[in-house]
C-alpha cells in the first residue's frame, strides 16, 4: 500500500480539506502529525504530495507541494452486478477494484437478494470502492451506478458478455469497452436469458459454477490477467 495516501474530490492544487472517513483515517488510525506530507488522490488520475497544516476535530487542512497528472486510459471493464447483500458486494468490489475493474453496475435481478441498497449502504460501497483504489496503488476511482432495469444493461454500446453455464470451453476477452453481465445465486431467470441470448455473448468462466461474487472476480482476472 502506498504510504499515507488519502483520497480527496477535487482538483489536487492550492490548499485541501479532509474530511468523513478520511480525516478519520488520518486523524485516529494513522495518527498523522502537523507537519507531516503526505500523499493525496482524487480518483482521476491525480497524485499530490501534501503537507498536514492544521488538525480540527471535523477536518484536517493541507497545503499541496507538488503534483502530477497520469492520463488515465479509455474504460475497459464495466462489471454488470445483480443486487445482492452488501457484505458481498464489498467483496466484489474490494477486490475487482484491485484487479483493475472500472466501472460497476448494480442491477435489480429477478432472483436478486436484494431490491435496492440504501444510501448508507451506497456510501459504505463507494468508500470500500476509495480504500482499494489507494491500497492497490491506482489513481482512478472506479464509477459506481445502480441501474432501475435489467434492460438497462443494453443502453450502451459495448461488447456484451455474460457468465453463461451452458457454454464450455475457455474465452478471450474481446478488444474495447465491454460489460460483463453476471448473474444472481440462483442464476438467471428464463425471461432474462432470453434478452442476454440477444443482446450478448454467452461465456464460460470456470468448468464449476461460480457463486454470485466470485464470478465477477474471476471476469475482472480474465480481462486484466495479463496486465504488468
Amino acid at each position: 500500500m502506498p504510504a499515507d495516501r488519502f483520497y480527496v474530490d477535487a482538483d489536487l492544487t492550492g490548499r485541501l480539506s479532509l474530511v468523513g472517513a478520511e480525516h478519520h483515517h488520518l486523524a485516529h488510525v494513522m495518527k498523522v502529525r502537523l507537519g507531516e506530507e503526505i500523499e493525496v488522490v482524487n480518483g482521476r488520475g491525480a497524485l499530490a504530495k501534501a503537507k498536514v497544516l492544521a488538525i480540527s476535530k471535523h477536518d484536517a487542512q493541507l497545503e499541496v507541494l507538488s503534483s502530477s497528472q497520469t492520463p488515465l486510459s479509455p474504460p475497459l471493464l464495466t462489471l454488470a452486478i445483480p443486487l445482492m447483500r452488501p457484505v458481498k458486494l464489498e467483496l466484489i468490489i474490494e477486490k475487482c477494484t484491485e484487479l483493475g475493474a472500472d466501472a460497476f453496475w448494480f442491477y435489480p435481478a429477478h432472483f436478486s437478494e436484494k431490491g435496492d441498497l440504501s444510501p448508507h449502504q451506497q456510501e459504505r460501497i463507494k468508500l470500500i470502492a476509495i480504500s482499494a483504489m489507494k491500497q492497490c496503488g491506482r489513481l482512478d476511482l472506479p464509477a459506481l451506478k445502480t441501474l432501475a432495469r435489467f434492460e438497462d444493461l443494453f443502453t450502451t454500446p459495448a461488447n456484451h458478455l455474460f457468465g453463461d453455464t451452458r457454454v464450455k470451453g475457455p474465452f478471450s476477452p474481446p478488444k474495447g469497452p465491454s460489460v460483463f453481465i453476471t448473474g444472481p445465486e440462483r442464476g438467471f431467470s428464463e425471461q432474462e436469458l432470453e434478452l442476454l441470448d440477444k443482446k450478448a455473448i454467452g461465456v464460460c468462466l470456470h468448468r464449476n459454477i461460480l457463486r454470485a461474487e466470485t464470478a465477477p472476480i474471476a471476469a475482472t482476472a480474465y480481462f486484466f490477467g495479463n496486465s504488468l
